[in-house]
């Protein structure tokens, strides 16, 4: 796997080392207890992100993304509530991945003797998971809307990561032509930003079920008990149901990303999969799907998901956060108003934590009795703080559940006659994997 630049750079300047970008200082940090002194120790001075002008022409600083301060932290508390809410219900988080891994491999099965892109199929499960959670449906495989709202998230998270000079130099946008994607990525963000909208409009015209569980209704409720209590909808217009589902359906990026990375990991390493299949089949009686109650009896499966979070670093830096004070951090100061980069891959390829970090082996995390250990420090995956992952466990769950029940029914080969897909990744704003094709052979059990 390519070492990324940023990586160099770590082991060059250390934790912290500053990027000037048109003179503006654009600190990355870097390092465990670095993340952890500036994200959390300090996190009262670094929670918020910049306040550049995506926010406000994209947003009009509403949603969580959009938002700051004391409405953001109302949003943050109310999401949380809300997933906690909808993951007690009968129709739990789990049922909702469980019944995508069921018609994944159902699909996947199709395809008989051949092989396919699997990237594309991952995709469409996973964004169903994600409109069963904000929508409270799932589309038929082959649906024009869901189509054409995995190609636009897609084409944002390129987008975003074109535009990062004019975070800093918010004129270069209105250079002639479209350099840095800013006027394509208008028209992505409405293109969701519809599909959202069209959704709350169908939810206003049919009354909730009483045993609905979707984010569109919840956010109703919390409308109408504002009202209610003559309390404002400051955070809680109809715009900022809008942006909160455009941010969840990005928050769970990384989950189908690490996936596409695990069956991809697992068609160069076969050995990991009998292991993975030899676990599966002494702990999991007649031929039943795995579920949540098995993860305890499954710790090599567990550690597989790790590693692969781990090496993979879907998100080499997260979003970027910005200092609204001076801070000093390790004898170095960090201005006001400073950009901070988190660079979360370097927990992960921090060789004083994992030896070997460039090598795929998911025993690190197996102890002498057998049991799954030392994982903790691949959770900064999910980044640190107040801003950390939404949907972190959720995501735990899709890849445990997706990539177990894979493995459990298909032996992953190549395509035949063809060189094994390359390791080395594409940056898309994210570390993703090129297109590939993988042929799942169904296994007799």
């Amino acid at each position: 796997m390519e070492t990324p630049v940023i990586l160099n750079l770590w082991q060059k300047h250390g934790d912290l080392f500053t990027l000037k970008m048109f003179g503006h200082p654009l600190i990355v940090v870097c390092g465990s207890q670095t993340l952890h002194e500036v994200l959390v120790k300090n996190e009262e001075h670094t929670f918020e992100h910049p306040d550049h002008y995506v926010n406000k022409e994209f947003f009009e600083r509403s949603g969580i993304l959009g938002a700051f301060g004391e409405i953001w932290r109302m949003q943050r508390i109310f999401a949380i509530a809300m997933l906690k809410s909808i993951d007690s219900g009968s129709s739990n988080l789990e049922s909702r991945v469980l019944t995508e891994v069921e018609e994944f491999i159902t699909q996947a099965e199709k395809f008989g003797g051949q092989s396919f892109k699997i990237n594309d199929l991952v995709n469409i499960y996973h964004y169903n998971i994600v409109s069963s959670l904000i929508f409270g449906k799932r589309f038929k495989h082959g649906d024009a809307t869901l189509k054409r709202l995995i190609e636009l998230i897609s084409e944002a998270v390129t987008n975003t990561a074109h535009q990062a000079p004019t975070s800093v130099l918010p004129c270069l946008r209105f250079l002639p032509g479209d350099k840095f994607k800013v006027k394509r990525h208008r028209h992505v963000v409405d293109g969701i930003l519809d599909i959202m909208q069209k959704a709350v409009d169908e939810h206003k015209k049919i009354p909730e079920e009483p045993n609905s569980t979707d984010i569109i209704y919840s956010f109703f409720k919390e409308q109408e008990r504002r009202k209610q209590n003559n309390e404002d909808l400051v955070g809680f217009t109809d715009r900022d149901l809008l942006i909160m589902g455009y941010g969840l359906l990005f928050g769970g990026l990384g989950a189908p990303h690490t996936l596409q990375w695990s069956v991809l990991y697992l068609m160069h390493y076969p050995e990991v999969v009998s292991r993975m299949q030899k676990e599966i089949e002494e702990n999991i009686e007649n031929d039943r799907f795995p579920n949540m109650e098995d993860k305890p009896r499954l710790p090599f499966c567990q550690a597989v998901g790790w590693e692969v979070l781990r090496i993979a670093s879907v998100v080499y830096v997260a979003p970027s956060h910005a200092s609204s004070s001076d801070l000093t951090i390790n004898g170095y100061t960090i201005p006001k108003g400073a950009y901070l980069l988190p660079a979360l891959c370097s927990v992960n390829m921090d060789p004083t934590i994992f030896k070997e970090p460039n090598t795929f082996n998911p025993s690190r995390f197996i102890n002498e009795d057998g049991q799954l250990f030392g994982f903790e420090n691949v959770k900064t995956s999910f980044s640190l703080g107040p801003r950390n992952c939404l949907g972190q466990w959720l995501a735990e769950m899709e890849i445990f559940l997706f990539i177990t029940t894979i493995v459990q029914k298909f032996d992953i080969e190549n395509e035949a006659d063809t060189p094994v897909p390359s390791l080395e990744g594409i940056y898309k704003g994210i570390h993703v994997t090129g297109p590939y094709n993988v042929f799942l052979k169904k296994r007799v059990q």
